[in-house]
């Protein structure tokens, strides 16, 4: 039988919340601010590095003169940058796909390959560090090796009789093409190696036990499974090599035109500067790389598929 008397005047305490958890508001607002405790660092770094760059510089690529417009973005239209835009996504897109298609085999062989064993590791951990290289050393690099006075090129010149300087020009659109892919083609390999790895040694064996060829094997099984993955990669190498500057930069030094060499120029450039045109420049350039992630997104939607 209960007395009546309400809960706190007999000594029962603090009743629990109304989620059933048997915890106090105070302890559970106390949980709560421990979980976000946990994320704070990570998220005050995407904050700084991240999110008030975009806001500022689109913030800035929308004013001009102290005052709104719309003039900075419309700029893009104009040939020059324009060209520049389509060399930069033509670039990426040759780079992409053949440093995609050499990637993928070298992951295959990679996932397949048994002898000697010494070699998988090595492989891999070669294309874990060039994946991540660029800049003014791989520039230098090659510069030094293929270059018109390279030593590779020097070595074939006295030997055989080969001048590779007059075919391939480290200063022009398929120098820098070759350039990208010493670290495209590891990208690929190491995004794609956990895909080819998944495909299970009893699917083949399934599937030859039911009187089908090889070739429809890789038609019917193997090209479905990795499809989605193959296109995800592809979607990150085309946003890696659109987004690179240091490489060409010192490679070319402005001969080719491409994005983000002109958003260098306007930013440090020793003649004229202009922030809000390199900033209209950044903004085109972050909304193709957010359409590329956009589409991996929803590429990579159907690769979980079969992984769970």
């Amino acid at each position: 039988m209960t007395s009546g008397v309400p809960d706190q005047l007999a000594g029962r305490g603090p009743q629990p919340d109304a989620s059933g958890s048997g915890r106090t508001p105070l302890a559970s607002w106390i949980g709560r601010l421990r979980q976000w405790a946990g994320i704070a660092p990570y998220t005050l770094f995407v904050a700084i590095f991240l999110i008030i760059p975009i806001v500022a510089n689109v913030w800035t690529s929308i004013r001009s003169d102290g005052q709104f417009s719309g003039q900075p973005l419309s700029q893009l239209w104009q040939p020059q940058y324009r060209n520049a835009f389509e060399t930069s996504i033509r670039l990426s897109l040759v780079t992409a796909i053949v440093g995609g298609a050499l990637g993928l085999t070298l992951s295959w062989a990679l996932a397949t390959a048994r002898r000697p064993t010494w070699l998988r590791s090595v492989v891999q951990s070669f294309s874990a560090v060039a994946s991540q290289s660029g800049g003014v050393a791989l520039a230098f690099a090659f510069v030094a090796a293929i270059g018109t006075q390279g030593l590779v090129t020097r070595a074939l010149e006295n030997s055989v009789g080969l001048d590779i300087s007059n075919s391939l020009k480290l200063t022009n659109f398929m120098g820098l093409a070759v350039v990208y892919l010493y670290f495209q083609v590891p990208l690929m390999a190491i995004l794609m190696l956990p895909a080819v790895e998944g495909i299970r040694k009893e699917w083949s064996e399934a599937a030859l036990s039911l009187g089908a060829s090889k070739l429809q094997y890789f038609r019917h099984i193997v090209t479905p499974i990795l499809i989605p993955s193959v296109g995800g990669a592809l979607l990150v190498l085309f946003a890696n090599s659109f987004s690179a500057y240091a490489t060409a930069y010192a490679l070319t030094g402005g001969s080719v035109n491409l994005v983000p060499v002109l958003v260098g120029f306007y930013i440090s450039g020793n003649v004229t500067t202009n922030d809000t045109l390199a900033a209209s420049l950044v903004t085109g350039m972050m909304v193709v790389v957010v359409i590329s992630m956009v589409l991996r997104s929803v590429v990579l939607r159907r690769t979980t598929r079969w992984l769970r």
